[in-house]
């Protein structure tokens, strides 16, 4: 990436990199200093390198790729987000190798509607399909994963698309100057993986006993958070990053 940010911003006339770098005291200074690492997660996508051109300043043009996602993965209310759970293990096995097996705070996970439907059902099976991702990722990977938010705790403003995508486990009345809360279908399935701990041997996903049997996530040890404990702090989590969303949208805007 340095090196490709750097031959672009030459073809650009510029006398030094658009990527400024560390120093080798800074990196140093801060190697190893992170207390975890935060990961927001929802999609994946298909790449392949294209030269792309120099003299428009871009990340997008910056990464030399061409982007896609297949027709056949899943869709949700955003174009950009395509359900893809077999992706989720994988990134987490990428932060594991790629960063030694650091300790791993999901901090955004989710999917959107446009219909603001109460019967959500393919927000269930989102979790339940990216959960049990998580779950091959700390069982049978060794992933050190601490804790889990579910992106959102109820529909809020979405950046550039505002209030037509929602992500929430709680409907959100918009049109309403109360804004009532009104919970989802997901939210009740959600509140059972917490009150039991793990799936329900009902509602298992498919191909779950592959490799491993377990519909349990692990007891409390010393080393590891329990998933109820992980649950837990996806729940407080929620709370705080959607009251920080509705904070941010009233500065700015």
């Amino acid at each position: 990436m340095k090196k490709s940010i750097g031959e672009k911003s030459k073809a650009q006339n510029r006398t030094v990199s658009r990527l400024p770098e560390f120093t080798q005291k800074e990196i140093d200074y801060i190697k190893g200093t992170s207390d975890f690492f935060g990961l927001n997660f929802y999609t994946a996508q298909q790449v392949a390198h294209r030269d792309l051109p120099d003299k428009f300043p871009s990340f997008v043009f910056d990464m030399d790729l061409i982007k896609t996602q297949p027709r056949d993965w899943l869709e949700s209310g955003s174009s950009w987000l395509k359900v893809v759970p077999w992706a989720f293990r994988k990134i987490l096995t990428h932060v594991k190798t790629k960063y030694n097996n650091p300790i791993i705070y999901v901090t955004e996970n989710g999917v959107s509607d446009r219909n603001g439907s109460l019967v959500d059902e393919h927000r269930i099976y989102f979790h339940k399909m990216y959960l049990n991702e998580l779950l091959k990722a700390y069982l049978l990977d060794d992933i050190d994963v601490r804790g889990y938010a579910a992106w959102s705790l109820m529909d809020n403003f979405e950046w550039q698309v505002g209030y037509t995508e929602r992500f929430g486990l709680y409907h959100v009345d918009f049109e309403n100057e109360n804004t009532p809360r009104t919970p989802k279908a997901s939210s009740v399935y959600f509140s059972e993986i917490i009150r039991n701990n793990g799936f329900l041997e009902s509602t298992v996903p498919p191909n779950s006993t592959e490799e491993t049997d377990s519909t349990q996530f692990p007891p409390t040890t010393t080393n590891n958070c329990s998933r109820l404990q992980i649950m837990w702090i996806a729940v407080f989590s929620a709370i705080f990053l959607d009251y920080f969303s509705t904070f941010f949208t009233k500065v700015v805007y």
